[in-house]
């Protein structure tokens, strides 16, 4: 976010609460997301977790029924 005015409460108090619940900001889960499977890559570690991939391997059949139907 870009702005040119700067209100002096905001340095003294700190970032505004946002209203919005966190878990519907999707382009910042993304970029999250992101950054957490670079890491992963850097470290040698596999990208996906063990626990994504128990999700994954849930959901595969019924996404595969929902195609069909």
């Amino acid at each position: 976010m870009h702005t040119d005015r700067v209100l002096d409460s905001t340095r003294a108090t700190g970032p505004r609460p946002v209203r919005s619940n966190r878990r519907r900001r999707n382009r910042l889960r993304d970029l999250c997301d992101e950054v957490l499977a670079s890491f992963r890559l850097a470290a040698d570690r596999d990208p996906i977790s063990e626990q994504d991939r128990q999700a994954a391997t849930e959901l595969l059949p019924r996404v595969a029924r929902i195609r069909r139907a």
